[in-house]
């Protein structure tokens, strides 16, 4: 594992288990109040099946306002205007980061838990090229008015996993989320992991894994 930076923004990178030139990239955001090392280690189960695929999971923008010794991608009690403020800054990143290692859009994996979910959804569904599949473990879908079921780039498959007795952002939201993007044309699984809080479990981080299986060849 590297530390290393892409368009502003610095956390732990992954290169391919192969050896080689990368196939495939995940940009991995966190949740708030966090950084990148707290996914870092979901590159190794991820690793396993696609030894072709780097990992970047950068920090957030901006130190967290409850927990300065975290990071945040926008301010927690700004969902209207937040997710805006974030995008641009993780779209510089994954220009700097599928320029660096020779991949088209196509190429990128976008996943995150809770506040990096979010962002995940937020940026994933606009990209174009359109990355190969998002993954929003106990996220939301915090915007959707400008997204239209005649877009001219298709929407890329996407997976939403979330365990039903989150406290945090409720599972509810992950079925809104679906019965808003389905009608879109979007290609959209949901997992509900039984029991579980908030949180990315083992059988779901393995759903996910089975889910971009089904999506990519690496």
């Amino acid at each position: 594992m590297q530390l290393r930076e892409f368009g502003g923004l610095t956390g732990p990178y992954v290169p391919p288990a192969h050896g080689g030139a990368a196939m495939h990239v995940m940009l991995l955001l966190h949740g708030w109040g966090a950084d990148g090392n707290d996914l870092a280690d979901l590159a190794r189960p991820y690793a396993m099946r696609f030894p072709g695929m780097a990992f970047f999971v950068p920090n957030g923008p901006d130190p967290c306002k409850m927990n300065p010794a975290g990071r945040e991608w926008f301010d927690i009690d700004d969902r209207v205007n937040g997710p805006d403020y974030a995008a641009p800054v993780i779209q510089t990143a994954i220009t700097a980061l599928l320029t660096d290692l020779r991949l088209s859009g196509s190429a990128l994996i976008l996943a995150g838990f809770s506040q990096g979910g979010m962002m995940s959804l937020h940026c994933g569904l606009r990209l174009n090229p359109a990355p190969a599949a998002i993954v929003s473990f106990s996220g939301a879908l915090l915007r959707h008015d400008d997204l239209s079921a005649s877009a001219t780039t298709p929407y890329p498959p996407v997976q939403l996993v979330h365990g039903s007795d989150d406290q945090v952002v409720p599972c509810a939201l992950m079925h809104e989320a679906a019965r808003i993007l389905s009608p879109l044309g979007v290609e959209v699984e949901t997992v509900e992991r039984p029991g579980l809080a908030h949180g990315i479990d083992p059988d779901g981080l393995t759903a996910s894994i089975n889910f971009l299986a089904a999506h990519i060849t690496d």
